[in-house]
Protein backbone atom coordinates (compact mmCIF):
# COMPACT_ATOMS: atom_id res chain seq x y z
CA UNK A 1 0.00 0.00 0.00
CA UNK A 2 1.05 3.56 -0.51
CA UNK A 3 0.53 4.53 2.69
CA UNK A 4 3.22 2.17 4.06
CA UNK A 5 6.22 3.01 1.79
CA UNK A 6 8.89 4.03 3.65
CA UNK A 7 9.68 7.06 1.25
CA UNK A 8 6.52 9.00 2.00
CA UNK A 9 6.91 9.16 5.17
CA UNK A 10 10.55 10.15 5.45
CA UNK A 11 10.08 12.47 2.42
CA UNK A 12 7.14 14.23 4.64
CA UNK A 13 9.43 14.66 7.19
CA UNK A 14 11.66 16.67 4.80
CA UNK A 15 9.22 18.31 3.21
CA UNK A 16 7.48 19.65 7.16
CA UNK A 17 10.76 20.83 7.93
CA UNK A 18 11.96 22.47 4.63
CA UNK A 19 8.53 24.38 4.69
CA UNK A 20 9.44 25.69 8.27
CA UNK A 21 12.99 26.07 8.42
CA UNK A 22 12.93 27.05 12.70
CA UNK A 23 15.21 23.76 13.48
CA UNK A 24 17.62 24.96 10.79
CA UNK A 25 18.66 27.81 13.18
CA UNK A 26 17.41 26.26 16.65
CA UNK A 27 19.18 23.79 16.24
CA UNK A 28 22.60 25.17 14.52
CA UNK A 29 24.58 24.55 17.77
CA UNK A 30 23.12 21.05 18.42
CA UNK A 31 25.04 18.28 18.51
CA UNK A 32 22.00 16.81 16.23
CA UNK A 33 23.28 14.97 13.14
CA UNK A 34 19.51 14.36 11.71
CA UNK A 35 18.56 18.02 10.55
CA UNK A 36 22.17 19.07 9.55
CA UNK A 37 22.18 16.47 6.85
CA UNK A 38 17.96 17.20 6.23
CA UNK A 39 18.54 20.54 5.28
CA UNK A 40 22.07 19.91 2.83
CA UNK A 41 19.73 17.32 1.37
CA UNK A 42 16.94 19.70 1.01
CA UNK A 43 19.34 22.28 -0.69
CA UNK A 44 21.02 20.27 -2.74
CA UNK A 45 17.82 19.27 -4.49
CA UNK A 46 16.12 22.73 -4.19
CA UNK A 47 19.69 23.67 -6.20
CA UNK A 48 18.82 21.03 -8.99
CA UNK A 49 21.46 19.06 -7.86
CA UNK A 50 20.45 15.76 -7.31
CA UNK A 51 17.10 14.24 -6.06
CA UNK A 52 16.99 13.17 -2.41
CA UNK A 53 16.98 9.11 -3.28
CA UNK A 54 15.42 6.37 -1.08
CA UNK A 55 18.88 5.13 0.12
CA UNK A 56 19.44 8.54 0.99
CA UNK A 57 16.16 8.81 3.25
CA UNK A 58 16.74 5.93 5.22
CA UNK A 59 20.36 6.91 6.03
CA UNK A 60 17.99 10.03 7.36
CA UNK A 61 15.75 8.33 9.77
CA UNK A 62 18.40 6.68 10.95
CA UNK A 63 20.19 9.36 11.85
CA UNK A 64 17.65 10.38 14.40
CA UNK A 65 17.94 9.28 18.26
CA UNK A 66 14.76 10.69 19.19
CA UNK A 67 16.03 12.76 21.55
CA UNK A 68 12.77 14.67 21.79
CA UNK A 69 14.73 18.19 21.39
CA UNK A 70 12.35 19.10 18.21
CA UNK A 71 8.91 19.17 19.50
CA UNK A 72 6.96 18.81 16.54
CA UNK A 73 4.45 15.61 17.17
CA UNK A 74 3.87 15.00 12.91
CA UNK A 75 7.82 15.23 12.32
CA UNK A 76 8.58 12.70 15.35
CA UNK A 77 5.71 10.21 14.00
CA UNK A 78 6.49 10.14 10.86
CA UNK A 79 10.41 9.43 11.84
CA UNK A 80 8.96 6.95 13.80
CA UNK A 81 6.60 5.41 11.05
CA UNK A 82 9.45 5.86 8.66
CA UNK A 83 11.96 3.89 10.59
CA UNK A 84 9.49 1.21 11.01
CA UNK A 85 8.48 0.76 7.01
CA UNK A 86 12.31 0.69 6.24
CA UNK A 87 12.83 -2.34 8.46
CA UNK A 88 9.49 -3.76 7.45
CA UNK A 89 10.67 -3.55 4.17
CA UNK A 90 14.15 -4.31 4.18
CA UNK A 91 14.53 -6.72 7.25
CA UNK A 92 16.05 -5.80 10.66
CA UNK A 93 20.35 -7.15 10.54
CA UNK A 94 20.83 -9.81 13.58
CA UNK A 95 23.48 -7.95 14.70
CA UNK A 96 20.53 -5.04 15.49
CA UNK A 97 18.06 -7.85 16.63
CA UNK A 98 20.56 -9.10 19.46
CA UNK A 99 21.70 -5.31 20.65
CA UNK A 100 17.81 -3.62 20.68
CA UNK A 101 16.34 -6.96 23.06
CA UNK A 102 18.41 -5.31 26.23
CA UNK A 103 16.28 -7.39 28.26
CA UNK A 104 17.57 -10.80 27.11
CA UNK A 105 21.04 -9.16 26.75
CA UNK A 106 20.87 -8.21 30.65
CA UNK A 107 19.38 -11.29 31.80
CA UNK A 108 21.97 -13.60 30.03
CA UNK A 109 24.83 -11.60 31.44
CA UNK A 110 23.03 -10.93 34.55
CA UNK A 111 23.06 -14.62 35.65
CA UNK A 112 26.83 -15.19 34.54
CA UNK A 113 28.02 -11.88 35.35
CA UNK A 114 31.99 -13.20 35.60
CA UNK A 115 31.16 -14.86 32.57
CA UNK A 116 29.58 -11.60 30.83
CA UNK A 117 32.65 -9.91 31.81
CA UNK A 118 35.08 -12.49 30.38
CA UNK A 119 33.19 -11.97 27.23
CA UNK A 120 33.20 -8.25 26.76
CA UNK A 121 36.88 -8.08 28.51
CA UNK A 122 39.21 -11.02 27.48
CA UNK A 123 40.58 -11.32 23.94
CA UNK A 124 37.26 -13.00 23.20
CA UNK A 125 35.81 -9.65 23.57
CA UNK A 126 36.31 -8.69 20.27
CA UNK A 127 34.44 -11.46 18.94
CA UNK A 128 31.54 -10.92 21.53
CA UNK A 129 31.28 -7.68 20.26
CA UNK A 130 31.80 -8.30 16.47
CA UNK A 131 28.52 -10.57 16.93
CA UNK A 132 26.46 -7.95 18.45
CA UNK A 133 27.47 -4.82 16.24
CA UNK A 134 29.23 -3.00 19.27
CA UNK A 135 32.54 -0.90 18.25
CA UNK A 136 35.66 -2.37 19.69
CA UNK A 137 36.59 0.24 21.71
CA UNK A 138 33.50 0.71 23.40
CA UNK A 139 33.70 0.33 27.36
CA UNK A 140 30.98 -2.69 28.09
CA UNK A 141 29.54 -2.00 31.91
CA UNK A 142 29.98 -5.10 34.40
CA UNK A 143 26.86 -7.18 34.57
CA UNK A 144 25.81 -6.13 38.12
CA UNK A 145 26.68 -9.56 40.56
CA UNK A 146 23.80 -9.54 42.72
CA UNK A 147 20.36 -9.67 40.88
CA UNK A 148 17.74 -7.33 41.35
CA UNK A 149 15.23 -9.06 40.82
CA UNK A 150 16.45 -11.66 44.29
CA UNK A 151 16.55 -9.13 45.80
CA UNK A 152 12.91 -7.33 45.03
CA UNK A 153 11.54 -10.98 45.99
CA UNK A 154 13.29 -11.42 49.29
CA UNK A 155 11.63 -7.99 50.18
CA UNK A 156 8.48 -8.94 49.22
CA UNK A 157 8.05 -6.08 46.52
CA UNK A 158 6.91 -8.20 43.69
CA UNK A 159 3.81 -8.49 45.98
CA UNK A 160 1.12 -5.56 45.89
CA UNK A 161 1.00 -4.69 50.19
CA UNK A 162 -1.96 -3.13 51.54
CA UNK A 163 -1.91 0.43 52.54
CA UNK A 164 -3.83 3.16 53.16
CA UNK A 165 -0.93 5.73 52.06
CA UNK A 166 0.66 6.80 49.26
CA UNK A 167 1.09 3.61 46.28
CA UNK A 168 3.79 3.38 43.51
CA UNK A 169 4.07 0.55 41.04
CA UNK A 170 8.04 1.44 40.17
CA UNK A 171 9.20 0.93 37.10
CA UNK A 172 13.39 0.69 36.60
CA UNK A 173 14.44 0.37 33.47
CA UNK A 174 16.99 -2.22 32.03
CA UNK A 175 19.70 -0.09 32.70
CA UNK A 176 18.85 -0.24 36.59
CA UNK A 177 17.78 -3.35 36.74
CA UNK A 178 20.95 -5.34 35.42
CA UNK A 179 23.96 -2.63 35.13
CA UNK A 180 23.10 -0.51 38.13
CA UNK A 181 20.59 -2.45 40.38
CA UNK A 182 21.93 0.10 43.40
CA UNK A 183 20.37 2.77 41.62
CA UNK A 184 16.88 1.01 42.03
CA UNK A 185 17.96 -0.06 45.43
CA UNK A 186 18.55 3.73 46.25
CA UNK A 187 14.86 4.61 44.46
CA UNK A 188 12.96 1.81 46.55
CA UNK A 189 14.61 2.79 49.45
CA UNK A 190 14.08 6.40 49.65
CA UNK A 191 10.32 6.09 48.38
CA UNK A 192 9.85 3.67 51.61
CA UNK A 193 11.88 6.32 53.78
CA UNK A 194 9.26 8.83 53.04
CA UNK A 195 6.25 6.34 53.58
CA UNK A 196 5.36 5.41 50.37
CA UNK A 197 4.39 1.91 49.66
CA UNK A 198 6.26 0.17 46.53
CA UNK A 199 5.23 -2.27 44.27
CA UNK A 200 8.05 -3.36 41.48
CA UNK A 201 5.59 -5.24 39.01
CA UNK A 202 6.46 -7.35 36.41
CA UNK A 203 8.35 -5.18 33.66
CA UNK A 204 9.85 -5.45 30.23
CA UNK A 205 11.76 -2.89 28.49
CA UNK A 206 9.92 -0.15 27.96
CA UNK A 207 10.24 -0.32 24.43
CA UNK A 208 13.00 2.56 23.43
CA UNK A 209 15.73 0.80 22.13
CA UNK A 210 13.67 -1.41 19.57
CA UNK A 211 11.41 2.26 18.78
CA UNK A 212 14.61 4.01 17.91
CA UNK A 213 15.94 0.60 15.11
CA UNK A 214 11.89 0.67 13.43
CA UNK A 215 11.32 -3.25 15.33
CA UNK A 216 8.15 -1.90 15.47
CA UNK A 217 5.88 -5.69 16.23
CA UNK A 218 8.77 -5.80 18.78
CA UNK A 219 8.45 -2.63 20.32
CA UNK A 220 4.68 -2.94 20.48
CA UNK A 221 4.93 -6.78 22.32
CA UNK A 222 6.56 -4.90 25.21
CA UNK A 223 4.69 -1.82 25.56
CA UNK A 224 1.52 -3.65 25.51
CA UNK A 225 2.80 -6.21 28.01
CA UNK A 226 3.85 -3.17 30.28
CA UNK A 227 0.70 -1.22 29.24
CA UNK A 228 -1.25 -4.27 30.47
CA UNK A 229 0.98 -4.20 34.18
CA UNK A 230 0.84 -0.96 34.71
CA UNK A 231 -2.58 0.09 33.76
CA UNK A 232 -3.96 -2.60 36.30
CA UNK A 233 -1.64 -1.39 38.60
CA UNK A 234 -3.52 2.18 37.93
CA UNK A 235 -6.71 0.90 38.44
CA UNK A 236 -5.96 -0.24 41.74
CA UNK A 237 -4.96 3.08 42.81
CA UNK A 238 -0.81 3.29 41.96
CA UNK A 239 0.91 6.02 40.68
CA UNK A 240 3.61 4.72 38.25
CA UNK A 241 7.36 5.81 39.27
CA UNK A 242 10.54 6.24 37.02
CA UNK A 243 14.35 6.54 37.85
CA UNK A 244 14.95 6.53 34.19
CA UNK A 245 14.17 9.57 32.01
CA UNK A 246 13.87 7.58 28.80
CA UNK A 247 11.52 5.11 30.27
CA UNK A 248 9.43 8.05 31.99
CA UNK A 249 9.54 10.15 28.35
CA UNK A 250 8.19 7.47 26.75
CA UNK A 251 5.49 6.52 29.10
CA UNK A 252 4.45 9.68 29.73
CA UNK A 253 4.65 10.92 26.17
CA UNK A 254 5.01 8.90 23.36
CA UNK A 255 3.08 6.30 24.55
CA UNK A 256 -0.31 8.67 24.65
CA UNK A 257 0.51 10.75 22.05
CA UNK A 258 -2.82 10.38 19.66
CA UNK A 259 -4.76 8.70 21.99
CA UNK A 260 -7.07 12.25 23.58
CA UNK A 261 -8.44 12.04 19.38
CA UNK A 262 -9.16 7.93 19.65
CA UNK A 263 -12.57 7.26 19.16
CA UNK A 264 -12.04 5.43 22.12
CA UNK A 265 -11.75 8.19 24.24
CA UNK A 266 -14.30 10.32 23.08
CA UNK A 267 -17.27 7.60 23.07
CA UNK A 268 -16.15 7.16 26.12
CA UNK A 269 -16.13 10.81 27.42
CA UNK A 270 -19.31 11.53 25.94
CA UNK A 271 -20.65 8.14 27.85
CA UNK A 272 -19.44 9.67 30.84
CA UNK A 273 -20.99 13.09 30.49
CA UNK A 274 -24.53 11.26 29.65
CA UNK A 275 -24.98 9.08 32.62
CA UNK A 276 -25.73 9.80 36.00
CA UNK A 277 -22.93 10.57 38.64
CA UNK A 278 -23.53 7.60 40.24
CA UNK A 279 -20.23 7.09 42.54
CA UNK A 280 -18.69 4.42 39.67
CA UNK A 281 -19.34 7.32 37.18
CA UNK A 282 -18.13 9.99 38.96
CA UNK A 283 -14.88 7.88 39.80
CA UNK A 284 -14.61 7.31 36.36
CA UNK A 285 -15.01 10.61 35.22
CA UNK A 286 -12.61 11.98 37.75
CA UNK A 287 -10.19 9.67 35.83
CA UNK A 288 -10.88 11.95 32.60
CA UNK A 289 -10.99 14.97 34.70
CA UNK A 290 -7.61 14.46 35.29
CA UNK A 291 -5.92 13.05 32.07
CA UNK A 292 -7.69 16.15 30.46
CA UNK A 293 -6.58 18.54 33.16
CA UNK A 294 -2.78 17.55 34.53
CA UNK A 295 -0.59 19.67 31.95
CA UNK A 296 2.62 18.77 33.08
CA UNK A 297 1.68 15.06 32.77
CA UNK A 298 0.26 13.21 30.24
CA UNK A 299 -0.75 16.13 28.06
CA UNK A 300 3.06 18.26 28.27
CA UNK A 301 3.25 19.84 25.43
CA UNK A 302 3.00 17.78 22.38
CA UNK A 303 -0.38 18.32 20.22
CA UNK A 304 -0.08 14.16 19.56
CA UNK A 305 -0.89 13.94 23.37
CA UNK A 306 -2.31 17.01 24.64
CA UNK A 307 -5.99 16.87 24.63
CA UNK A 308 -6.58 19.24 21.74
CA UNK A 309 -8.23 22.81 22.37
CA UNK A 310 -11.14 22.87 21.82
CA UNK A 311 -11.86 19.11 22.48
CA UNK A 312 -15.88 19.42 22.57
CA UNK A 313 -16.33 20.52 19.68
CA UNK A 314 -14.44 17.19 18.63
CA UNK A 315 -16.95 15.24 20.22
CA UNK A 316 -19.02 15.18 17.23
CA UNK A 317 -16.71 15.31 14.41
CA UNK A 318 -13.98 12.90 13.43
CA UNK A 319 -11.24 11.58 15.88
CA UNK A 320 -8.16 9.92 14.73
CA UNK A 321 -5.69 7.99 17.11
CA UNK A 322 -2.66 8.02 14.64
CA UNK A 323 -0.12 7.72 17.74
CA UNK A 324 2.67 5.16 17.10
CA UNK A 325 0.96 2.85 19.67
CA UNK A 326 -2.90 3.64 18.69
CA UNK A 327 -2.92 -0.39 18.56
CA UNK A 328 -2.88 -0.55 22.11
CA UNK A 329 -6.04 0.85 24.32
CA UNK A 330 -6.32 4.39 23.79
CA UNK A 331 -7.55 4.73 27.49
CA UNK A 332 -4.90 2.58 29.23
CA UNK A 333 -2.45 4.34 27.87
CA UNK A 334 -3.86 7.88 29.01
CA UNK A 335 -4.33 6.39 32.46
CA UNK A 336 -0.85 5.22 32.44
CA UNK A 337 0.68 8.17 30.81
CA UNK A 338 -1.17 10.47 33.23
CA UNK A 339 -0.32 8.77 36.54
CA UNK A 340 3.39 8.30 35.52
CA UNK A 341 6.06 10.25 37.63
CA UNK A 342 9.71 11.07 37.15
CA UNK A 343 11.35 9.82 40.39
CA UNK A 344 12.32 13.31 41.64
CA UNK A 345 9.62 14.73 40.49
CA UNK A 346 7.23 12.48 42.71
CA UNK A 347 9.69 13.41 45.98
CA UNK A 348 9.61 17.15 44.85
CA UNK A 349 5.77 16.97 45.24
CA UNK A 350 6.04 15.29 48.26
CA UNK A 351 7.83 18.02 49.34
CA UNK A 352 5.49 20.73 48.22
CA UNK A 353 3.12 18.47 50.22
CA UNK A 354 4.89 18.42 53.13
CA UNK A 355 5.12 14.63 53.22
CA UNK A 356 8.99 14.64 52.53
CA UNK A 357 11.35 14.11 55.11
CA UNK A 358 13.96 16.74 55.02
CA UNK A 359 16.34 15.20 57.64
CA UNK A 360 19.32 14.96 55.44
CA UNK A 361 23.09 14.65 56.91
CA UNK A 362 26.11 16.45 55.42
CA UNK A 363 27.64 15.46 51.63
CA UNK A 364 30.14 17.76 50.96
CA UNK A 365 31.29 16.55 47.25
CA UNK A 366 32.14 19.25 45.07
CA UNK A 367 29.47 18.03 42.29
CA UNK A 368 28.09 19.09 38.60
CA UNK A 369 24.66 18.19 37.72
CA UNK A 370 23.46 17.49 34.24
CA UNK A 371 19.78 16.71 33.31
CA UNK A 372 19.59 14.38 30.14
CA UNK A 373 17.51 15.11 26.97
CA UNK A 374 14.63 13.07 28.30
CA UNK A 375 14.14 14.71 31.46
CA UNK A 376 13.78 18.01 29.57
CA UNK A 377 11.26 17.04 27.59
CA UNK A 378 9.39 16.01 30.32
CA UNK A 379 8.90 19.90 31.12
CA UNK A 380 9.29 19.40 34.75
CA UNK A 381 12.39 21.54 35.16
CA UNK A 382 14.88 20.14 37.17
CA UNK A 383 13.51 18.40 40.45
CA UNK A 384 17.05 16.82 41.53
CA UNK A 385 18.63 19.81 41.39
CA UNK A 386 16.02 21.41 43.58
CA UNK A 387 15.96 18.27 46.13
CA UNK A 388 19.99 17.60 46.33
CA UNK A 389 20.23 21.28 46.79
CA UNK A 390 18.46 20.57 50.72
CA UNK A 391 21.44 18.73 51.53
CA UNK A 392 24.23 20.18 54.35
CA UNK A 393 27.58 21.19 52.40
CA UNK A 394 26.75 20.21 49.10
CA UNK A 395 28.37 22.07 46.41
CA UNK A 396 26.81 21.63 43.23
CA UNK A 397 26.64 23.52 39.31
CA UNK A 398 24.38 22.97 36.68
CA UNK A 399 26.45 22.11 33.70
CA UNK A 400 25.32 22.18 30.09
CA UNK A 401 22.40 23.93 28.31
CA UNK A 402 19.10 23.50 26.40
CA UNK A 403 20.68 21.54 23.45
CA UNK A 404 23.82 19.63 24.78
CA UNK A 405 23.58 16.12 24.64
CA UNK A 406 26.20 13.66 25.70
CA UNK A 407 26.06 11.82 22.32
CA UNK A 408 25.10 8.27 23.38
CA UNK A 409 21.93 7.96 22.31
CA UNK A 410 20.88 4.41 23.94
CA UNK A 411 21.91 1.49 22.17
CA UNK A 412 23.16 3.44 18.84
CA UNK A 413 26.45 4.71 20.92
CA UNK A 414 27.20 0.43 21.58
CA UNK A 415 27.21 0.48 17.76
CA UNK A 416 30.31 0.00 15.55
CA UNK A 417 29.27 2.76 13.12
CA UNK A 418 27.73 4.90 15.01
CA UNK A 419 30.46 4.69 18.32
CA UNK A 420 32.55 7.15 17.07
CA UNK A 421 29.99 10.10 16.07
CA UNK A 422 28.55 9.71 19.57
CA UNK A 423 31.76 10.66 20.84
CA UNK A 424 31.74 13.83 18.95
CA UNK A 425 28.38 14.91 19.64
CA UNK A 426 29.19 14.85 23.40
CA UNK A 427 32.63 16.23 23.66
CA UNK A 428 31.27 19.88 23.82
CA UNK A 429 29.23 18.56 26.99
CA UNK A 430 32.10 16.63 28.12
CA UNK A 431 34.61 20.03 28.09
CA UNK A 432 32.21 22.36 30.21
CA UNK A 433 32.05 19.13 32.75
CA UNK A 434 36.24 18.92 32.67
CA UNK A 435 35.75 22.93 33.32
CA UNK A 436 33.98 22.44 35.82
CA UNK A 437 36.28 20.07 37.26
CA UNK A 438 33.82 18.39 39.94
CA UNK A 439 34.61 15.35 41.94
CA UNK A 440 31.56 13.99 41.12
CA UNK A 441 29.04 14.24 38.42
CA UNK A 442 25.55 13.64 38.57
CA UNK A 443 23.05 12.28 35.89
CA UNK A 444 19.43 10.94 36.23
CA UNK A 445 19.94 8.38 33.18
CA UNK A 446 21.99 5.53 33.13
CA UNK A 447 22.64 5.96 29.35
CA UNK A 448 24.44 8.97 29.63
CA UNK A 449 26.62 7.37 32.96
CA UNK A 450 28.10 5.15 30.67
CA UNK A 451 29.01 7.43 27.61
CA UNK A 452 30.56 9.53 31.07
CA UNK A 453 32.32 6.78 32.04
CA UNK A 454 34.16 5.74 28.75
CA UNK A 455 34.81 10.17 27.96
CA UNK A 456 35.96 11.33 31.36
CA UNK A 457 37.93 10.22 34.79
CA UNK A 458 35.16 11.15 37.07
CA UNK A 459 32.85 9.33 38.92
CA UNK A 460 29.49 9.81 38.13
CA UNK A 461 25.96 8.75 40.17
CA UNK A 462 22.06 9.03 39.71
CA UNK A 463 20.42 11.85 42.41
CA UNK A 464 18.82 8.83 44.04
CA UNK A 465 22.65 7.32 45.65
CA UNK A 466 23.50 10.77 46.21
CA UNK A 467 20.28 11.79 48.54
CA UNK A 468 20.05 8.35 49.77
CA UNK A 469 23.60 8.71 51.43
CA UNK A 470 22.60 11.82 52.40
CA UNK A 471 19.90 10.32 54.58
CA UNK A 472 22.10 7.47 55.81
CA UNK A 473 24.42 10.18 57.12
CA UNK A 474 21.48 12.02 59.27
CA UNK A 475 21.17 8.47 60.53
CA UNK A 476 24.38 8.08 62.32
Amino acid sequence: MEEKDPGRFARRVVDLCADCEVCRDMLEDAPCLFFPELYRLYDREKAGEGAITSVELKHLVDLCNLCGLCSCYDVRLNIMNAKGAFIARDGLPPSIRLLEDVERIGKLGGAHPRLAKLFFSSAAGNLTKRLLGIHPDRAVPDFAPQSLAAWVRKRGLDQKREGTGRKVAYFAGCTARYLFPQVAKAAIEILEHNGVTVFFPEQKCCGMPSLLEGDRPFTLEGVGFNLKQLGAAVEEGYDIVCSCPSCGYLLKKVLCEGAFYSEGFLAAYKRLMSEPMSDAVAARARLFGECVGRDSKATAPSPGCNPPNGLWHLLHGAAKDDGYFNDLDALRRIAVASHTYDLGEYLRDLDHAGAFDRTLGPVRDRMAYYPPCHLKEQRIGEPWFELLGMIPGIAMERVGGPFDCCGMSGIMGFKREFHKVSLAMGAKLAQKIREKDPQKLICDCLSCRIQFNQMLPIEVRHPAETLKEAYANAAR
